[in-house]
């Protein structure tokens, strides 16, 4: 991949960002055991430079605002030596919509010695990993694998997903629901009452896959 390339990445990819995670809250929720768990990720500004695996003079922050802008160019980026950053970029733009695609999600394994990391979220092709910070997760790497061979078992499956913006009280909005799920599910409706505001979700919602 040479740096021509990786930009054009780099500057779709936070156009993507901007307009589907940026600011947002994404809720993530699995069934396990007969209880529902519940996966909160904050996404920031800052977050989107560690998804892209370049390293830059530049602050995460300034990064992101000038690749949204198309404002980096070739002297402001280098790869990893490692061959990483190839990596991150191949999954870059699909992980952008993580909130709709993720299908699974686990706890990592430590399998890999370089990769700090307490949760993934993907499939069976790329995966993004969160660390936890404060009340929610935040997103620091992406990853080109599939998600089951990086974390632990039981490697929960997603059943629904919603986002929402940082100032709104509630999830408002449904990504996704699996088929066989109904919010209607007494252990959901008890796990997500305080979350998630289910009138205008069900009204808000993509069909089922």
């Amino acid at each position: 991949m040479t740096k021509a390339e990786a930009l054009r990445i780099i500057h779709s990819g936070a156009k993507e960002y901007q307009q589907n995670l940026v600011n947002r809250n994404v809720l993530f929720v699995t069934l396990h055991n007969g209880k529902a768990e519940l996966f909160e990720a904050s996404f920031l500004p800052r977050n989107f430079l560690h998804l892209t695996g370049v390293r830059t003079i530049h602050s995460s922050t300034a990064f992101y605002s000038m690749a949204r802008r198309d404002r980096l160019s070739e002297k402001d980026i280098e790869f990893a030596v490692d061959g990483t950053t190839e990596k991150k970029l191949d999954v870059l733009i699909a992980l952008m919509n993580i909130h709709v695609t993720a299908k699974m999600i686990g706890d990592y394994d430590s399998s890999q010695s370089l990769l700090v990391t307490d949760k993934l979220a993907g499939t069976v092709t790329s995966a993004m990993g969160f660390c936890k910070d404060g009340n929610y997760y935040i997103p620091n790497t992406a990853l080109k694998t599939d998600i089951r061979t990086v974390t632990k078992k039981p490697v929960l499956r997603i059943v629904a997903s919603f986002i929402k913006r940082f100032s709104d009280v509630k999830y408002i909005e449904m990504k996704y629901l699996a088929k066989g799920i109904s919010l209607d599910d007494a252990v959901l409706r008890k796990a997500l009452c305080d979350k998630v505001d289910f009138a205008e979700s069900e009204n808000n919602h993509q069909p089922n896959e």
